[in-house]
């Protein structure tokens, strides 16, 4: 039986690496006439992800290692030679490449071009390795982008002159509520939520800053939920900012669900984000988001129906001065209403506030945002035709090379 190889990185528990364990298992229902192997150029997966894949993957290729010994790195040639011999006795038919624009050139050349597609997930943003990666898009035939963002910042930022298809991403089923949510009003204390990675292009300083100004005039805590290397400076600024004891660093939630239903409202401001599943997963549960009106947002988030979609009008020296940092962050980003890449802003915490406000105002307004917001979601693709979308263009690439 051919196997569908997936070159992925599956050390975090976060949105790619969860949408990945989500795929396989659908797409093993969907088509049976292929199996899943994982092509391994980094380590062993994270827990979390381990669990979701249990007994899922047909076979694991380790990129680097042979005899459980690595290879060097140079020459390279090395390297391609046993991947190409090891992807060959997987009977691998094609290599779907997640998320990965860098250090990936041996993989196509183990491959071969015409059997590799790339699979868009924001590593578009990315800067550095510029060469490299400008090499493996002039070479990769076939992208699809989860967003309409990703396909335009793959053809503006690289030129991308490949096939490009859209296959916007979908509630995973293990998010998907037996029915709609209406939340009620909070008695008391407004609960507000983050669901991200600790990295300073998530923005998470300005949802601290957004809540300094709430605490001012309500009752409010917040929710974090994510890990990373900003833990410890977001926890400084929480209580340089008075409001530690209302701020709670969850860490990795394996229980997305939960939190979302623990959580009346979620802040999202990142500096760049390709779509932002955790807003759907958000409103499915009834839950009202605000968020950055930038690159792929505006397609999660339907301005007023599901949540609010705050344009970012802060530059970036002002978000080091509310405590976020430049490490990371992409020198372009998407902005959907021109068309074009524009340089990065920030959204102001007074402005996200206001909506916040404007939500909480009295509990009829609340409750029937909420239940719009979760109906909204609700009606849109499911998770199965989505992968079937995704399976449709494989499928589609095949015939073309057959």
């Amino acid at each position: 039986m051919p196997v569908m190889m997936h070159l992925v990185s599956l050390q975090q528990a976060a949105g790619v690496e969860a949408h990945f364990g989500a795929f396989v298992r659908q797409a093993r229902s969907s088509a049976p006439h292929f199996t899943h192997g994982w092509l391994n150029a980094a380590g062993r997966p994270h827990p979390f992800i381990a669990a979701q894949l249990a007994g899922q993957l047909s076979c694991t290729v380790a990129a680097k290692r042979r005899w459980g010994i690595k290879l060097p790195a140079r020459p390279e040639r090395l390297r391609t030679w046993h991947c190409r011999r090891e992807l060959a006795a997987a009977n691998a038919a094609i290599l779907v490449i997640w998320n990965r624009t860098a250090r990936v050139g041996f993989a196509l050349d183990a491959m071969g071009d015409e059997r590799c597609i790339h699979w868009e997930h924001g590593a578009a943003w990315d800067h550095g390795r510029e060469a490299e990666r400008q090499r493996y898009l002039d070479r990769v035939p076939m992208a699809i982008a989860n967003s309409t963002a990703a396909a335009r910042v793959l053809q503006l930022m690289w030129n991308y002159r490949g096939e490009v298809r859209v296959c916007r991403n979908a509630l995973r089923p293990s998010l998907v509520p037996s029915s709609s949510v209406v939340k009620r009003y909070p008695n008391g204390c407004i609960t507000l939520g983050v669901a991200a990675r600790l990295f300073p292009v998530k923005g998470v300083a300005l949802a601290l800053q957004a809540v300094a100004l709430l605490a001012q005039a309500h009752d409010v805590q917040l929710q974090v939920a994510g890990a990373g290397p900003e833990l410890s400076r977001l926890q400084t600024l929480a209580v340089k900012l008075g409001i530690g004891d209302r701020v709670t660093f969850l860490g990795a939630v394996s229980d997305m669900a939960a939190f979302y239903r623990n959580v009346d409202c979620l802040l999202h401001p990142p500096i760049t984000e390709a779509f932002g599943l955790v807003a759907i997963e958000a409103a499915a549960h009834g839950c009202p988001v605000v968020v950055a009106a930038v690159d792929g947002l505006p397609e999660a988030v339907a301005d007023g129906v599901n949540g609010w979609c705050i344009a970012p009008t802060l530059p970036l020296a002002a978000y080091v001065e509310l405590g976020g940092s430049l490490e990371g962050l992409p020198e372009r980003v998407y902005a959907p209403d021109r068309d074009a890449l524009v340089e990065p802003r920030a959204v102001d915490p007074t402005e996200m506030a206001r909506a916040v406000e404007r939500l909480f105002r009295d509990a009829q307004t609340f409750e029937s945002v909420s239940g719009a917001t979760s109906a909204h979601v609700l009606r849109g693709a499911d998770f199965a035709t989505h992968v079937r979308d995704v399976l449709n263009v494989i499928d589609e690439s095949l015939a073309r090379r057959r």
